[in-house]
């Protein structure tokens, strides 16, 4: 299998897992609000910090665990490519966790003071929150496997 290839399906993973583990986060934190308030701490925008900064953690965390367990074990070889992320698998962890909680936060609540509105419907909150992860997963997890790719 290609880098290309293996970078595609541990991303695909992520985004699965990232997107059911929004849900049900989803479901427990808000499956009592209809509408479900937007502003303020514990609402709607505000669970977009720890929501980011999990997905980009463990997003990161799991997936080059993974690889550089299959690394060591010879079924995936090493790529040689350049890369600006830490080689350290927790401190590049941490710093996507960390990007990812600042910039998704900030441009949700962007979009969301552009609308003016303070409450959004459940079932819309819900999927939003839950396309989210799926994308957030897409963008955080690529560059991760490549540094832990490029050891």
């Amino acid at each position: 299998m290609s880098h290309a290839q293996y970078i595609r399906r541990e991303t695909f993973i992520s985004m699965m897992i990232n997107g059911a583990l929004s849900a049900a986060f989803f479901l427990l934190i808000f499956v009592w609000f209809s509408p479900v308030p937007l502003w303020g701490i514990g609402n709607w925008i505000f669970d977009f910090l720890p929501q980011s900064f999990m997905i980009g953690l463990m997003s990161t965390i799991v997936p080059g665990a993974i690889t550089k367990k299959r690394l060591r074990d010879g079924t995936v070889r090493p790529s040689g490519a350049q890369t600006r992320l830490p080689q350290s698998l927790i401190l590049r962890a941490l710093l996507l966790a960390a990007a990812s909680a600042l910039i998704g936060t900030a441009a949700i609540a962007a979009i969301a003071a552009l609308t003016g509105a303070a409450e959004i419907g459940w079932s819309e909150a819900f999927a939003l929150k839950v396309l989210y992860g799926i994308i957030l997963a897409a963008i955080v997890t690529p560059p991760g496997l490549r540094t832990s790719l490029a050891r």
